[in-house]
């Protein structure tokens, strides 16, 4: 068994895959646009579309885990990620770039998903909050870094360069979790499909499980359509390029990073409902303030990024305690608990980040309302599904 320093960066770097390709896309959209003559509208695909894989891989990654081990399939998935993104990085039209994202997008996302589900398997449900916030706090340097490493490669040597540096980035993750990472699967029968249909629903009846999922789901949406919207933004409202949005994007990737590592004491001092409760309403008062910055100043991407800042470390708080309830409330089956969770995750942010590349971007304004509203909306959630799982089923849903 590795150090848990050992283990934490190797977790990190899987799960870093995902959301690095993500935020390192996004920046290059307009490039991608115009180099093969489409709408900004179908390039914007490139984001909806994959994570709509992101969601439906999800469901597969997890019972697959559980079934076969974590280790084995976290190698499948990377490997499929390398291969997606190598023909990505060479398609010559639009419809082969398209294919290869999705690839690279259905195999990166495993590192998230099974990421929170070996934190799970090692150091149960009051342990795993405070690794998945380490994880995180590790992990957010990748996509802290991909949009201002995007903007230079896509003023430099073009986008497809984005693509190549993901496959090396994936490769190399295959080598180190062949070489460092232990199994860590509970022994697990031969489980067929019918049994995985019956895991599913084993969890989806569980209130507990709704309440964690929901608010995940719901603080993801506002994210993403963060992603899908602020470049546009940035390009019309402020006459920006995707190089100054990479460097913005910096500050808002510090202050989750921030949060993350403080995420843990915080919630062994106030619990993780409270946490999370508490990042959640940090994170709708920045939305309201952002509001008032749009309306009162003068148009710079201040008055985007310092409220998204506020914001990232309500996020902090908040995100990694919604993951660590989600998949605590089925720890028998905590690889399919993670799967369901992001499936509901990214097909909400599937549907948010088209809309936040078709909302108008000659102000911040909507963004900003949208953001809060979405996070307004999971709280709610949240708090509803909570009462009725205390109500019900506690035991399996205790924080």
């Amino acid at each position: 068994m590795p150090s848990r320093l050992h283990l934490v960066a190797l977790l990190a770097g899987l799960t870093a895959v995902g959301p690095f390709a993500l935020q390192a896309l996004a920046p290059a959209l307009p490039a991608i646009s115009a180099g093969f003559a489409v709408s900004p509208a179908v390039a914007q695909t490139l984001l909806s579309f994959s994570l709509v894989a992101m969601a439906v891989s999800t469901l597969l990654w997890g019972p697959l885990s559980d079934r076969y081990g974590r280790k084995p399939v976290l190698i499948a998935a990377m490997l499929v990620a390398a291969l997606g993104s190598a023909l990505a990085a060479v398609a010559p039209v639009f419809w082969l770039a398209m294919l290869g994202r999705l690839m690279q997008a259905a195999g990166g996302i495993a590192g998230m998903v099974l990421a929170r589900t070996v934190a799970q398997d090692l150091y149960g449900r009051n342990g795993s909050a405070e690794v998945i916030g380490q994880i995180t706090a590790a992990m957010v340097v990748a996509p802290m870094v991909a949009p201002a490493l995007s903007g230079i490669l896509v003023e430099t040597v073009g986008w497809r360069a984005i693509f190549a540096s993901v496959a090396a980035l994936a490769l190399l993750l295959v080598i180190w979790t062949v070489a460092r990472l232990p199994e860590t699967a509970p022994p697990a029968g031969a489980r067929g499909f019918r049994d995985t249909l019956a895991g599913f629903r084993i969890i989806a009846g569980r209130r507990a499980f709704w309440a964690y999922a929901g608010f995940a789901a719901f603080s993801f949406a506002s994210f993403l359509m963060f992603v899908g919207a602020a470049p546009y933004v940035m390009r019309d409202a402020f006459d920006r390029g995707p190089t100054d949005y990479g460097l913005w994007f910096m500050v808002i990737a510090g202050a989750y990073m921030l949060s993350n590592i403080v995420c843990g004491p915080v919630t062994r001092r106030l619990g993780g409902d409270v946490t999370l409760a508490l990042g959640a309403l940090i994170g709708i008062g920045a939305c309201g303030l952002g509001l008032v910055a749009v309306l009162i100043l003068p148009p710079h991407p201040a008055v985007l990024f310092l409220p998204s800042f506020v914001y990232s470390l309500g996020a902090g708080l908040s995100v990694p305690n919604a993951m660590a309830g989600a998949v605590g409330a089925a720890p028998e089956r905590a690889g399919a608990a993670s799967g369901l969770l992001g499936f509901f995750q990214f097909l909400a942010g599937a549907l948010t980040t088209q809309i936040g590349g078709s909302i108008p971007h000659g102000s911040a304004l909507p963004l900003m309302a949208a953001m809060g509203l979405l996070l307004l909306l999971g709280l709610g959630v949240h708090r509803l599904c909570r009462a009725s799982a205390e109500a019900v089923d506690l035991p399996e849903g205790r924080v």
